[in-house]
């Protein structure tokens, strides 16, 4: 999912992942 979204806004989803990555 990150990865197709990735495609389109690699920026904002690095982001995302970085933040869930960090909470969990």
């Amino acid at each position: 999912i990150a990865k197709e979204r990735g495609e389109k806004c690699p920026t904002k989803v690095t982001n995302q992942v970085f933040r869930y990555a960090k909470k969990a």
